[in-house]
């Protein structure tokens, strides 16, 4: 059962699932990067209340990947989330949809800096999933 929304009116939805032991953070529309800086500081304070660091990041309806949002993100916003939520694990299934994976194989500009960002030697663990059965499934079996 969703408790705890947080909606900026027609850019996000997050909601705490206490039930699967995670927060949803949906992107309803294509989003600037303030928007996006927005939604993932709004998902932060609420992972901090919770003490939840299992995250389902829905970004299917979100436009296409850029440099500067995977740098902010690597760069600055992950690293916060790993110490603010440590010992535990941050742990996030990115739902993407099939045109945002076509990037990730296409465009020489994005791909580089975005496979970085999901590599396995990063602090937090990371899947990109076209199904949300199957992310749920995964954020199932990740460390607490």
């Amino acid at each position: 059962m969703p408790t705890a929304s947080t909606l900026s009116p027609d850019a996000y939805l997050i909601q705490h699932r206490p039930d699967l032991g995670l927060l949803v953070l949906r992107w309803l529309r294509p989003q600037s990067l303030y928007e996006t800086q927005e939604s993932y500081q709004q998902l932060l304070l609420l992972a901090r209340q919770h003490t939840c660091a299992h995250w389902l990041l829905d970004g299917r309806r979100d436009g296409p990947l850029d440099v500067y949002t995977i740098h902010w993100l690597t760069q600055h916003f992950f690293p916060e989330a790993v110490r603010d939520l440590a010992p535990h694990p941050l742990c996030m299934a990115v739902l993407s949809s099939p045109a945002r994976l076509q990037q990730l194989a296409d465009d020489t500009s994005v791909a580089p800096v975005a496979h970085r960002a999901l590599a396995p030697e990063q602090p937090y663990h990371t899947a990109v999933f076209l199904n949300e059965a199957e992310a749920l499934a995964w954020l199932a079996t990740q460390p607490a």
